[in-house]
């Protein structure tokens, strides 16, 4: 009985054939059960991630655009509308003398 004094000195009980293929069949089963974990989890992570780049491009993609856009859109507006915001000269349209001249016919100063 040398192998009961070896497993009695390291505290191992003796287990038998049929013990050892069942924990071994369990230990599979349990692996096999992370693994499919451990896959949603990197499909999870993945969707999370390319949710995160459509959302900063919805985000910034607009943002980019009018920068762009924007400042050559507002100088025709401006433009448009200059002569009824009194020209560049800091007088809109109606403190100008210009309006009241045609209106009435005179030069009022004031």
């Amino acid at each position: 009985m040398p192998n009961d004094d070896v497993n009695q000195k390291n505290n191992i009980p003796s287990l038998g054939v049929s013990n050892l293929e069942q924990l071994m069949q369990e230990n599979l089963e349990l692996t096999r059960e992370i693994a499919e974990q451990t896959r949603k989890t990197k499909k999870y992570i993945l969707f999370g991630q390319i949710f995160n780049v459509v959302k900063i491009v919805l985000i910034l993609g607009p943002i980019i655009v009018a920068i762009i856009y924007l400042p050559s859109l507002l100088k025709q507006w401006v433009g448009a509308y200059s002569e009824l915001l009194g020209g560049g000269t800091g007088q809109t349209i109606l403190e100008g003398n210009s309006f009241i001249h045609n209106l009435f016919g005179q030069n009022i100063s004031k």
